[in-house]
Protein backbone atom coordinates (compact mmCIF):
# COMPACT_ATOMS: atom_id res chain seq x y z
CA UNK A 1 0.00 0.00 0.00
CA UNK A 2 2.78 2.33 0.98
CA UNK A 3 4.50 1.11 -2.30
CA UNK A 4 1.51 2.07 -4.02
CA UNK A 5 1.22 5.71 -2.58
CA UNK A 6 4.59 6.74 -3.60
CA UNK A 7 4.04 5.40 -6.76
CA UNK A 8 1.02 7.86 -7.38
CA UNK A 9 2.66 10.92 -5.98
CA UNK A 10 5.90 10.19 -8.58
CA UNK A 11 3.75 10.06 -11.15
CA UNK A 12 1.42 13.02 -9.87
CA UNK A 13 4.85 15.39 -10.09
CA UNK A 14 5.73 13.90 -13.49
CA UNK A 15 2.54 14.52 -15.12
CA UNK A 16 2.21 17.85 -13.39
CA UNK A 17 5.87 18.88 -14.92
CA UNK A 18 4.93 18.04 -18.22
CA UNK A 19 2.06 20.09 -18.23
CA UNK A 20 4.06 22.98 -17.20
CA UNK A 21 6.49 22.10 -19.72
CA UNK A 22 4.07 21.90 -22.43
CA UNK A 23 2.49 25.29 -20.89
CA UNK A 24 6.01 26.80 -21.44
CA UNK A 25 7.07 26.18 -24.75
CA UNK A 26 3.39 27.03 -25.92
CA UNK A 27 4.07 30.64 -24.81
CA UNK A 28 7.78 30.74 -25.58
CA UNK A 29 6.86 29.83 -29.41
CA UNK A 30 3.62 31.60 -29.25
CA UNK A 31 4.78 34.10 -32.01
CA UNK A 32 5.65 31.55 -34.45
CA UNK A 33 2.39 30.68 -35.14
CA UNK A 34 1.53 34.34 -36.44
CA UNK A 35 2.16 35.61 -39.80
CA UNK A 36 4.46 38.97 -41.14
CA UNK A 37 3.84 42.36 -39.12
CA UNK A 38 1.92 40.44 -36.43
CA UNK A 39 4.79 37.94 -35.54
CA UNK A 40 7.22 40.89 -35.61
CA UNK A 41 4.77 42.72 -33.47
CA UNK A 42 4.71 39.80 -31.21
CA UNK A 43 8.64 39.35 -31.22
CA UNK A 44 8.83 43.12 -30.82
CA UNK A 45 6.45 42.47 -27.47
CA UNK A 46 8.81 39.84 -26.00
CA UNK A 47 12.00 41.97 -26.85
CA UNK A 48 12.88 39.05 -29.02
CA UNK A 49 14.58 41.33 -31.49
CA UNK A 50 17.00 38.66 -33.91
CA UNK A 51 13.61 36.58 -34.48
CA UNK A 52 12.24 39.78 -36.24
CA UNK A 53 12.37 40.07 -39.85
CA UNK A 54 11.33 44.11 -40.55
CA UNK A 55 14.49 45.98 -40.56
CA UNK A 56 12.56 49.06 -38.99
CA UNK A 57 10.71 47.13 -36.42
CA UNK A 58 14.12 45.20 -35.44
CA UNK A 59 16.05 48.11 -34.61
CA UNK A 60 12.94 49.76 -32.53
CA UNK A 61 13.31 46.40 -30.70
CA UNK A 62 17.04 47.02 -30.38
CA UNK A 63 16.15 50.62 -28.93
CA UNK A 64 14.01 49.66 -26.03
CA UNK A 65 16.38 47.06 -25.17
CA UNK A 66 19.34 49.21 -25.01
CA UNK A 67 17.23 51.23 -22.30
CA UNK A 68 16.80 48.12 -20.73
CA UNK A 69 19.99 47.56 -20.13
CA UNK A 70 20.76 50.97 -20.35
CA UNK A 71 24.22 50.43 -22.36
CA UNK A 72 25.09 52.80 -25.36
CA UNK A 73 27.18 50.02 -27.24
CA UNK A 74 23.65 47.59 -27.53
CA UNK A 75 22.40 50.86 -29.96
CA UNK A 76 25.81 50.33 -32.16
CA UNK A 77 23.14 46.77 -33.84
CA UNK A 78 21.24 49.47 -35.04
CA UNK A 79 21.34 49.66 -38.59
CA UNK A 80 18.95 52.70 -39.67
CA UNK A 81 21.11 55.66 -38.67
CA UNK A 82 17.77 57.95 -37.46
CA UNK A 83 16.69 55.00 -35.09
CA UNK A 84 20.23 54.72 -34.04
CA UNK A 85 20.42 58.24 -33.39
CA UNK A 86 17.27 58.27 -31.20
CA UNK A 87 18.40 54.95 -29.53
CA UNK A 88 21.64 57.37 -28.25
CA UNK A 89 19.33 60.21 -26.73
CA UNK A 90 17.12 57.30 -24.86
CA UNK A 91 20.47 56.04 -22.85
CA UNK A 92 21.83 59.79 -22.70
CA UNK A 93 18.09 60.69 -20.45
CA UNK A 94 17.89 57.18 -18.81
CA UNK A 95 21.37 57.42 -17.52
CA UNK A 96 21.36 61.68 -17.46
CA UNK A 97 24.44 61.41 -19.60
CA UNK A 98 24.21 64.47 -21.16
CA UNK A 99 27.96 63.89 -22.81
CA UNK A 100 26.21 61.33 -24.76
CA UNK A 101 24.46 63.69 -27.09
CA UNK A 102 27.78 64.73 -28.36
CA UNK A 103 27.69 60.86 -30.46
CA UNK A 104 24.07 61.98 -32.40
CA UNK A 105 24.91 63.18 -35.53
CA UNK A 106 20.96 63.19 -36.57
CA UNK A 107 20.11 66.97 -35.50
CA UNK A 108 16.75 66.16 -34.58
CA UNK A 109 17.69 63.87 -32.13
CA UNK A 110 20.50 65.83 -30.74
CA UNK A 111 18.21 68.58 -30.14
CA UNK A 112 15.65 66.50 -28.59
CA UNK A 113 18.82 65.34 -26.05
CA UNK A 114 19.83 68.85 -25.21
CA UNK A 115 15.91 69.33 -24.46
CA UNK A 116 15.29 66.46 -22.56
CA UNK A 117 18.36 66.62 -20.35
CA UNK A 118 18.04 70.10 -19.94
CA UNK A 119 14.46 69.61 -18.56
CA UNK A 120 14.79 66.67 -16.49
CA UNK A 121 17.50 68.40 -14.69
CA UNK A 122 16.44 72.25 -14.96
CA UNK A 123 20.01 72.64 -16.65
CA UNK A 124 19.36 75.72 -18.22
CA UNK A 125 23.02 75.86 -20.50
CA UNK A 126 21.80 72.90 -22.60
CA UNK A 127 19.36 75.04 -23.95
CA UNK A 128 21.87 77.11 -26.00
CA UNK A 129 22.89 73.63 -27.53
CA UNK A 130 19.41 73.61 -29.12
CA UNK A 131 19.72 74.39 -33.01
CA UNK A 132 15.88 74.39 -33.37
CA UNK A 133 14.78 78.32 -32.41
CA UNK A 134 10.86 77.41 -31.22
CA UNK A 135 12.15 74.42 -29.10
CA UNK A 136 14.80 76.51 -27.66
CA UNK A 137 12.68 78.76 -26.49
CA UNK A 138 10.35 76.46 -25.09
CA UNK A 139 13.33 75.05 -23.03
CA UNK A 140 13.97 78.34 -21.70
CA UNK A 141 10.61 78.70 -21.02
CA UNK A 142 9.90 75.66 -19.32
CA UNK A 143 12.50 75.99 -16.97
CA UNK A 144 12.42 79.44 -16.03
CA UNK A 145 9.02 78.37 -14.88
CA UNK A 146 10.34 75.22 -12.97
CA UNK A 147 12.69 77.19 -11.00
CA UNK A 148 10.92 80.60 -10.66
CA UNK A 149 13.91 82.39 -12.70
CA UNK A 150 12.66 85.68 -14.48
CA UNK A 151 16.39 85.96 -16.21
CA UNK A 152 15.76 82.97 -17.77
CA UNK A 153 12.75 84.79 -19.59
CA UNK A 154 15.12 87.43 -21.27
CA UNK A 155 16.05 84.43 -23.92
CA UNK A 156 12.10 84.82 -25.47
CA UNK A 157 11.22 87.95 -27.32
CA UNK A 158 8.90 90.81 -26.59
CA UNK A 159 5.18 89.73 -25.67
CA UNK A 160 6.33 86.15 -25.04
CA UNK A 161 9.29 86.97 -22.43
CA UNK A 162 7.20 89.93 -20.57
CA UNK A 163 4.38 87.04 -20.26
CA UNK A 164 6.81 84.61 -19.26
CA UNK A 165 7.94 86.95 -16.21
CA UNK A 166 4.23 87.69 -15.67
CA UNK A 167 3.37 84.43 -15.25
CA UNK A 168 6.33 83.62 -12.99
CA UNK A 169 5.45 86.95 -10.59
CA UNK A 170 1.59 85.40 -10.29
CA UNK A 171 1.98 81.65 -9.80
CA UNK A 172 5.06 82.70 -6.91
CA UNK A 173 3.34 85.68 -5.79
CA UNK A 174 6.27 87.17 -5.87
CA UNK A 175 6.01 91.41 -6.18
CA UNK A 176 9.49 91.48 -6.89
CA UNK A 177 9.25 89.29 -10.46
CA UNK A 178 7.59 92.59 -11.55
CA UNK A 179 10.57 94.36 -11.75
CA UNK A 180 11.71 92.58 -14.65
CA UNK A 181 9.12 93.56 -16.41
CA UNK A 182 10.36 96.43 -19.03
CA UNK A 183 7.67 99.44 -18.70
CA UNK A 184 6.77 100.75 -15.57
CA UNK A 185 3.09 100.64 -16.42
CA UNK A 186 3.47 96.68 -17.21
CA UNK A 187 5.02 96.65 -13.73
CA UNK A 188 2.36 98.47 -11.73
CA UNK A 189 -0.72 96.10 -13.17
CA UNK A 190 1.64 92.95 -12.54
CA UNK A 191 1.73 94.72 -8.42
CA UNK A 192 -1.98 95.28 -8.72
CA UNK A 193 -2.14 91.62 -9.55
CA UNK A 194 -0.11 90.34 -6.86
CA UNK A 195 -1.08 92.56 -4.18
CA UNK A 196 -4.45 90.59 -5.03
CA UNK A 197 -3.63 87.67 -4.81
CA UNK A 198 -2.24 87.64 -2.07
CA UNK A 199 -4.56 89.46 0.07
CA UNK A 200 -1.93 91.82 0.93
CA UNK A 201 -2.85 95.65 0.77
CA UNK A 202 0.27 96.19 1.84
CA UNK A 203 1.88 95.89 -1.10
CA UNK A 204 -0.58 99.05 -3.06
CA UNK A 205 1.92 101.00 -1.82
CA UNK A 206 4.70 99.78 -4.44
CA UNK A 207 2.39 100.65 -7.11
CA UNK A 208 3.61 103.49 -8.94
CA UNK A 209 0.97 105.13 -11.18
CA UNK A 210 -1.51 106.61 -8.97
CA UNK A 211 -4.52 104.99 -10.71
CA UNK A 212 -3.56 101.90 -10.65
CA UNK A 213 -2.69 102.40 -7.26
CA UNK A 214 -6.22 103.77 -5.93
CA UNK A 215 -7.65 100.89 -7.76
CA UNK A 216 -5.82 98.18 -5.52
CA UNK A 217 -6.69 99.83 -2.51
CA UNK A 218 -10.57 100.09 -3.19
CA UNK A 219 -10.20 96.30 -4.09
CA UNK A 220 -9.51 96.12 -0.53
CA UNK A 221 -11.62 98.66 1.19
CA UNK A 222 -14.80 97.56 -0.88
Amino acid sequence: MRYLITLLIILTVLVSGCILQDQFVETADSCSSLEGSAKDDCYLEAKKCSKITNQLTRDNCVVELAKIKEDIKVCDLITTDNIKSHCYQEIAVVTNNHELCANIDDQYWGNNCHYNLAINGNMSQYCALIDNLEQKKDCYKTIALAIADPLLCNFLAGVEGEACIYKIARANKDINVCDYLKHSFDQDVCRVNIAKKSEDKSKCVLVQHKKLRNECLEHFNS
